[in-house]
């Protein structure tokens, strides 16, 4: 069960390891240009995690890739250029180490925890806690008192990254097994081409309700083909949910025949899997890739929520 972050269109891609949905960040809790980089990478090791490289890179820069600081340090990392020297990346594989480059920044950011993580093994504690406090003062300050050094600075960068971190990850412990590998199996698509009629790569792509299908299905849960024959088995099923209680996992549908005036169930021509904060993943149309994007409302048309073929909804 896992979510790797892959090329989309406008984005160049990313490395990394796979991301779960259980440890990712929330859409829309980091700039959405950011959010890719920050999944793939924010697993490199198990001192880091996706919430914690974006609760870190929140605190070093606020996300601002041009950011200085008084002491020299550039960049979305904050690298200063001895540190950069030794410990930058060409993330983005692109021929060049860009400390101005978030696509380089992040994943060296998150490469360098990782590194001085091992470095501090022999040191007690929380290795996330070390390796934080490691890139805040320095690896020879954690070995030099055996832990996070008494430094107030250090010892707020710390505390304020693990507060943070602790907001920014996408919660999903009261969603079923279902959920988390329907939403794995969609976000595992992402960067595939849109193709009419798609229902997989056996197809070169997916369409909207292709990729929805196979999501559930991949989950073990049969729904139909259709975008309005998903809205009409959930609206049998008693499974329609309101906008204000919208959770990871729903079906999302649209319809562009609302622009025009009314629009009902049957008008219904698009679907797509809700995965938080406003954000829905879909193949959107011909020319576009399988993505992630802010939803729809102007042509929302409603939502439902898909449960085990085996069990009733309460």
């Amino acid at each position: 069960m896992a979510v790797t972050a892959m090329t989309i269109q406008g984005n160049p891609a990313v490395g990394g390891k796979p991301t779960s949905v259980e440890n990712r960040v929330k859409p829309g809790s980091v700039p959405a240009q950011y959010e890719r980089i920050i999944n793939a990478w924010g697993n490199e090791c198990d001192a880091i995690s996706p919430r914690i490289l974006a609760a870190q890179i929140k605190q070093e820069s606020n996300f601002n890739p041009k950011a200085v600081s008084p002491a020299g340090a550039k960049g979305i990392a904050q690298f200063m250029p001895g540190t950069w020297e030794g410990s930058g990346i060409d993330g983005n594989k692109d021929g060049t180490r860009d400390v101005w480059d978030p696509e380089d920044a992040i994943p060296s950011a998150a490469r360098y925890m990782c590194k001085l993580s091992k470095k501090l093994e022999g040191v007690s504690g929380d290795k996330t806690r070390l390796a934080l406090a490691g890139y805040n003062s320095g690896e020879g300050a954690v070995k030099k008192y055996r832990g996070i050094p008494p430094y107030s600075e250090t010892e707020k960068y710390v505390a304020t990254i693990m507060k943070s971190a602790a907001s920014m990850g996408q919660p999903v412990s009261n969603q079923s097994k279902v959920v988390v590998d329907a939403v794995n199996y969609a976000s595992r698509q992402i960067g595939k081409d849109y193709v009419w009629g798609g229902n997989g790569d056996q197809d070169g792509g997916f369409d909207c309700s292709g990729l929805t299908k196979a999501a559930f299905a991949q989950a073990g849960v049969t729904i139909p083909r259709v975008a309005n024959d998903q809205y009409a088995h959930l609206e049998s099923q008693g499974a329609l949910v309101e906008k204000g209680d919208l959770q990871l996992g729903d079906l999302v549908f649209f319809s562009q025949k609302k622009k025009r005036g009314k629009a009902g169930p049957r008008d219904i021509d698009h679907v797509g899997i809700y995965i938080g904060r406003g954000h829905f993943l879909d193949a959107p149309r011909t020319g576009a890739k399988i993505r992630i994007e802010p939803m729809w409302w102007d042509t929302y048309m409603g939502a439902g929520r898909v449960y085990p073929d085996d069990t009733q909804q309460a």
